[in-house]
Formats: structure tokens, C-alpha cells, sequence
């Protein structure tokens, strides 16, 4: 008789789920904006916002980094921003 192992969730397994987000939106609410105004209102580096501007978004952004840009710096839920993106993280 063959036996079979139950099946066991491990919760220390690694996230399958992405880590990172689009920097998309962020572009989007500050493009009338001059760079070092609309970096200044995120919380983030003129460097990195321009490089966003420039097209460098392949790397996203890290979720506890757009959390922070969401509530502290635009002082709302990051789910407004990205949507359903959010809860994907």
C-alpha cells in the first residue's frame, strides 16, 4: 500500500508574489511638475526621479518604499496610487 505525505503550507517559504512596484504612477501625478520640486514632495533622490523620467523604470520600486511615498509624503493609501497593483505585493 503506498503512502502519501500530507500536504504541509510552509510559511517561511519565499513570497512568490512581486516585491515591487512601477514607479508609473508616481511619473504620472508629477509630470508638470520641475524635478527637484516633484522629488521633494515623493521623499526621494532628484537623481532617481529623473532617472524614472528617463525611461529607467524597469527596476520598480520596493513596496515599503512606495508605502512610505503614499501615506507620508502624499498623504494617502498606496492602493489609490497603484490600484490592484498594491495588493499584489
Amino acid at each position: 500500500m503506498e503512502q502519501h505525505e500530507p500536504q504541509i503550507h510552509d510559511v517561511w517559504a519565499k513570497r512568490e508574489r512581486p516585491a515591487r512596484l512601477s514607479p508609473e504612477p508616481l511619473l504620472a501625478i508629477t509630470q508638470e511638475m520641475p524635478v527637484r520640486e516633484a522629488a521633494q514632495m515623493l521623499g526621494i533622490n532628484v537623481g532617481t526621479l529623473q532617472k524614472w523620467r528617463n525611461g529607467d523604470t524597469q527596476h520598480g520600486l520596493h513596496y515599503a518604499l512606495a508605502d512610505r511615498i503614499a501615506v507620508r509624503n502624499l498623504g494617502t493609501h498606496p492602493a489609490v496610487i497603484w490600484g490592484n497593483d498594491w495588493w499584489k505585493v
